[in-house]
């Protein structure tokens, strides 16, 4: 089986940086944000810690929700 080759060319830890950052001053457990936007605990950590790449869609909810520009 072929590896799937990274498309991405962005690096986007220091954004889930900051949205870790966000999450934790509003008192949001990761549970508590997955619940709020409809995914999992394990996905938001993964936006977090390594950078995945969120879709569109939840990449404008969170930063919405807590105001990053």
């Amino acid at each position: 089986m072929r590896k799937k080759k990274d498309t991405h060319s962005f690096d986007f830890r220091p954004l889930g940086l900051a949205i870790r950052e966000a999450r934790e001053k509003a008192g949001f457990s990761r549970n508590d944000l997955g619940d709020k936007v409809f995914y999992g605990e394990r996905h938001i950590a993964d936006i977090e810690n390594i950078g995945k790449h969120p879709s569109f869609h939840l990449f404008h909810d969170l930063v919405t929700m807590f105001n990053i520009s």
